[in-house]
Parts: structure tokens; sequence; C-alpha cells
């Protein structure tokens, strides 16, 4: 039972994390759209790609 709870978590997680939609571009212009959007910017620092 503790492993069907625990895979089903993990995989909410990757479904979760698999639907993100990576902005590709300038800073300017991601912040351009977050404010026309209303959101805030994620900046990542650490990721190669």
């Amino acid at each position: 039972m503790k492993k069907a709870i625990a895979l089903s978590f993990l995989l909410v997680l990757v479904s979760a994390a698999s639907a993100q939609n990576w902005f590709k571009g300038t800073l300017e212009q991601a912040m351009a759209k977050a404010q026309k959007e209303n959101k805030l910017v994620l900046v990542d620092f650490y990721s190669g790609g």
C-alpha cells in the first residue's frame, strides 16, 4: 500500500514538472511578457539547458 501511494505521488510530481513551459529569450523579453501577463519571473542560474 505504501509503495502504491509513493508511486502515485511520484507520478503526480513528474507530470506537474513536465507541464512547465520554459521561456527562452532575454531577461528583458521575459520581464515584458511577465508584466503583460501579470506573472512573476523565475531566473534559473543553475540549469545547463
